[in-house]
């Protein structure tokens, strides 16, 4: 398809190129990403025998045997913060080209990061390539939404930020984040509704419901400020058990006077589990103190919210025979299949 490679010191003078083009569509950032099929191939294998060949057999078998390798190795080293926080993107497309006045063929990737909202700031980590090669140049065209910014990537020149957020954004967006965050933290809604069936008496359940606040609020600051940080797999671990734990203990214990110890103890576990959505947060970024500080009280907002909803269900919950124990046996055994997934799988 291409014919035959040189070596990359004879096809471009010792410079390897890239391209970045950043937009965004639909809620989605696409970056699409050029790179001399080279050093892609350098970057998952130097040592390939084919390296220097662009064949369409050869370009053919560095598709099918190393796509997962591009993937990995380009999401690690391209790192993109929408209004502080990290993107988590995919590799959707990978093909080759043949670039306009460039000798060599052409590796295509498009990596695709979802968005909540059009971002106010956006920043870039860019490390491909200049680890094997300190003469590399990445030449970046950045056009979303009114964020707009043209840049030439060097050894000593490879981050780029466009766009800044008010504080009053920041605290905004990262309280809705925070309050939002209830809605898809199935694991946390379960542990407080078997949390709270136990209690005996709506001064205990007030009490229960402020102590695992205040705990879940320590831990999530310190974790936040990376004073404190424990491996996701680990803390994911423990909120499953402490899931089980405690709908077993709501079902078979009678005696609840250790409640309230209960709801500080994993308070603090779980804590480090609504830390996860802030992890990787730039504290260079601008208002990350107060963004981090906002994003606590959206949570708390949303549990104490959800303390206030969960009650009266509760209370219905225990005029229907069987209704109380069959719930907490449902929410044992997602306790348990949930820390065999997280612990095993």
């Amino acid at each position: 398809m291409f014919g035959i490679w040189v070596p990359v010191s004879a096809a471009h003078g010792n410079i390897s190129v890239a391209y970045s083009d950043i937009s965004m569509e639909k809620g989605i950032i696409k970056y699409v990403f050029q790179l001399d099929m080279y050093d892609m191939i350098a970057e998952v294998n130097l040592d390939d025998p084919d390296i220097n060949l662009s064949t369409q057999e050869v370009l053919n078998r560095f598709y099918s045997k190393y796509h997962a390798e591009v993937a990995t190795d380009l999401l690690s080293k391209i790192e993109l913060y929408a209004d502080n926080l990290p993107l988590k993107g995919k590799l959707t497309q990978f093909r080759f080209i043949e670039k306009e006045g460039e000798a060599q063929p052409f590796a295509e990737v498009v990596l695709e990061y979802p968005v909540r909202n059009v971002p106010r700031q956006l920043a870039l980590n860019y490390n491909v390539v200049f680890e094997r090669d300190q003469w590399h140049v990445n030449y970046v065209n950045l056009h979303v939404d009114e964020l707009q910014k043209t840049a030439v990537f060097i050894t000593q020149l490879h981050e780029l930020q466009v766009g800044q957020m008010s504080l009053q954004y920041a605290l905004k967006q990262f309280f809705l984040i925070g309050l939002e965050y209830w809605l898809t933290a199935v694991e946390a809604i379960l542990f407080l509704l078997a949390l709270l069936i136990g209690c005996r008496s709506v001064k205990q359940y007030l009490m229960v419901a402020v102590i695992f606040a205040v705990a879940l609020c320590l831990t999530l600051i310190l974790a936040g400020l990376h004073i404190l940080v424990l491996p996701d797999r680990f803390v994911e671990s423990l909120i499953a058990l402490s899931i089980l734990y405690i709908a077993l203990n709501s079902l078979f214990n009678k005696n609840m006077k250790y409640q309230i110890g209960l709801a500080g103890g994993f308070g603090l576990i779980h804590g480090f589990g609504f830390a996860e959505a802030v992890s990787g947060m730039r504290v260079d970024g601008g208002h990350s103190v107060s963004s981090l500080a906002a994003y606590n009280v959206g949570i708390e907002t949303g549990l104490l919210l959800l303390a206030l909803i969960l009650y009266p269900i509760i209370h219905y919950l225990h005029k229907i025979k069987r209704g109380i124990p069959a719930l907490l046996t449902a929410i044992a055994l997602f306790g348990l299949v949930w820390f065999i997934i997280k612990a095993y799988l």
